[in-house]
């Protein structure tokens, strides 16, 4: 199937509500099966999650993404690595503070 369609379906506002209103409660199911999901249904469940994800950053109103950015395939993936690679530089940043030649104190249990 095409990833394309995938897509257009997860980032629709009917699967949206379903998918968010499945985490939340327990009666709710996008599948008739529960286990054993298939490749399709798990492609399906990650554009979910990563729609879910882009719709929050809308809400909260996250520099450079907007309804066109997600309507889009093309630049959502491009907002995507962005956000990716902010992510990183964050990480690497704290990496580097973390990693100072302050002295550190290790708490470990002790065996009585």
């Amino acid at each position: 199937m095409n990833q394309d369609i995938l897509r257009k379906l997860a980032r629709s506002t009917k699967y949206q509500l379903l998918y968010n209103r499945a985490k939340e409660m327990t009666g709710i199911c996008l599948f008739k099966n529960i286990t054993d999901f298939s490749d399709i249904q798990i492609l399906f469940l990650y554009w979910l999650e990563v729609y879910s994800s882009l719709y929050l950053d809308l809400a909260c109103k996250e520099d450079y993404i907007s309804e066109k950015v997600i309507e889009d395939n093309i630049r959502t993936d491009a907002y995507l690595m962005w956000k990716h690679q902010k992510k990183d530089k964050k990480d690497k940043k704290k990496e580097k503070e973390s990693s100072s030649n302050l002295p550190k104190v290790v708490f470990t249990e002790s065996v009585n």
